[in-house]
């Protein structure tokens, strides 16, 4: 779709090289050299685009959002480079045939006040065309949330996947007929037509597919997504919700990209591990020991952990008093460990 689509309307297909891609400010000069004007993104592809960019994308007229939170401070950045883009948040997944909603922000040429009025991370909007996203109760699945009120988003769609290849279990687990609508009939002009494609036809049915997403409905009816259902662990007693630590995480001004995680200290008890890649420049004026400016490490990973944690021991120190504010202590990651990039 991606590739055929714009070739169908008449458009030209450009591909980025793996260096245009890999070297900072490359990315957003081959754009404008290109002179791009729809672009398809992951929120991570977004941070690699504004970060170190030299030059101005004034052809940028749409970019599309899509795999990941994205966050009020990503679309700011891009909005610099690009004063003009129209920028698309959309939400799904390959269950539900890609992107299934879509929330829109106007180019600040257009609102320059529309970000200062939305919350840190963009909502995964309202459904398209024949598709609804609903918010359900956790503890009571007859239950549509309130506003505000935390669920499971769940979308309820006519083109959802059948199901997965040999796995009925994990079918039946995400794949689930519309209990709101179980009484209601609906007409199958299909089977009635007769024909070959009705040897394919399983019925007119109403279903929804369980995402795993966490999210809930706003005061203007579009839904926010905060997290994964699944990312809710417990360690010494207390339910902890990754994504939230994460979600608070990012929002921290020196902080481009994070991932927080569980893992073992040496008495194999569990801790929490933040990964982050802070900003460059002069954004990190004052957050950098003078000791050490040097991130080339010669002694293997370990080292470069240890160069990272000592460089940036007082960026790591703002950044836990900050997450003290927003998070209860058992909430709070054990060590923080700075990146040069996240793995893919």
């Amino acid at each position: 779709r991606d590739i055929f689509t714009p070739l169908f309307l008449g458009a030209q297909l450009h591909i980025p090289t793996a260096d245009d891609i890999a070297t900072p400010g490359r990315l957003a000069e081959w754009m404008a050299d290109s002179q791009v004007t729809v672009t398809h993104l992951t929120p991570a592809m977004g941070q690699l685009l504004s970060a170190n960019a030299t030059r101005q994308i004034p052809t940028l007229k749409n970019a599309f959002f899509v795999g990941d939170i994205l966050t009020k401070r990503d679309c700011a950045r891009l909005q610099v480079l690009a004063s003009n883009v129209r920028i698309i948040n959309m939400f799904g997944t390959t269950e539900t045939q890609r992107a299934v909603s879509y929330f829109r922000i106007p180019s600040i040429n257009e609102d320059p006040t529309f970000l200062k009025t939305r919350k840190d991370i963009m909502p995964a909007g309202q459904g398209m065309i024949n598709v609804q996203l609903i918010v359900v109760n956790r503890n009571d699945r007859n239950a549509v949330c309130g506003v505000g009120e935390m669920g499971e988003i769940y979308v309820r769609s006519g083109g959802l996947a059948e199901g997965y290849l040999q796995l009925p279990e994990a079918t039946a687990e995400k794949f689930l007929t519309n209990w709101f609508t179980s009484d209601m009939k609906f007409e199958d002009s299909i089977t009635a037509r007769g024909g070959p494609e009705s040897q394919y036809w399983l019925g007119v049915r109403d279903r929804m597919y369980r995402t795993g997403d966490l999210g809930r409905y706003g005061p203007d009816g579009v839904v926010e997504c905060t997290g994964r259902a699944d990312d809710q662990i417990k360690i010494r007693g207390f339910r902890i919700e990754l994504g939230e630590i994460d979600t608070h995480l990012s929002r921290h001004p020196l902080v481009r990209e994070n991932v927080t995680l569980v893992r073992r200290d040496k008495d194999e008890e569990k801790v929490l591990v933040s990964y982050f890649v802070p900003l460059s420049g002069d954004a990190l004026e004052g957050m950098v020991s003078s000791d050490d400016q040097s991130t080339d490490a010669k002694g293997g990973k370990d080292e470069e952990v240890i160069k990272g944690l000592k460089r940036y021991r007082r960026l790591i120190k703002d950044i836990r008093e900050y997450l003290k504010t927003k998070l209860p202590s058992y909430s709070i990651p054990t060590l923080f460990v700075p990146l040069k990039r996240m793995p893919l």
